[in-house]
C-alpha cells in the first residue's frame, strides 16, 4: 500500500450551518473508516480546506467524488504526495470550524486558509505543507 497525503481547498456553495457541518462530519467519518482514510476538514468563511490520508488509489477515487459534490465549488488540489506516516492517525475525519475563534491554533489555521485562497506562501512553505506541519508536532 502506498500511503499518500493530499490537501485541497474549495469554496462552499452556500454558508453552511453548524448542523450541516456536523452532518457532513458524521457522513465523512463513516465513509472514511470504511475505506482506510484519515484526515481533517477545516471550515472558515465559506471555505473548506481538507487533508486526506490513505492509499493512493483510494484517495484518487475519493477526490473524484468530492469534486462532484454540489456543496462546494472552485476545488483546488494544493498538495498530493507520498507520506511515510499519517498526521491525523486518530481520526477517520476531524472537523475544525474556524468560525469559532476559540479553536486551538486559530490564528495559524486562518492564515493557512487565507494564503491558500490567494496562492500566497507562508514563509517559504506552501499553505498545504504549513498545515501539515502544524499538526505533525
Amino acid at each position: 500500500m502506498s500511503l499518500h497525503q493530499l490537501v485541497y481547498i474549495s469554496q462552499a456553495s452556500y454558508q453552511m450551518s453548524k448542523e450541516e457541518l456536523l452532518d457532513l462530519l458524521t457522513q465523512a467519518k463513516a465513509n472514511n473508516a470504511r475505506i482506510d482514510v484519515t484526515g481533517s476538514l477545516f471550515y472558515n468563511g465559506g471555505w473548506f480546506m481538507q487533508v486526506l490520508e490513505g492509499p493512493e488509489a483510494t484517495l484518487r477515487k475519493l477526490v473524484a467524488t468530492i469534486q462532484n459534490d454540489p456543496r462546494h465549488h472552485d476545488f483546488r488540489l494544493l498538495y498530493n504526495e507520498p507520506a511515510q506516516y499519517r498526521t491525523f492517525v486518530r481520526w477517520s475525519m476531524n472537523m475544525t470550524n474556524l468560525e469559532d475563534p476559540q479553536v486551538d491554533k486559530y490564528e495559524e489555521l486562518v492564515d493557512v486558509i487565507e494564503a491558500a485562497k490567494t496562492g500566497r506562501r507562508i514563509g517559504s512553505l506552501s499553505p498545504a505543507v504549513t498545515l501539515l506541519r502544524l499538526f505533525s508536532h
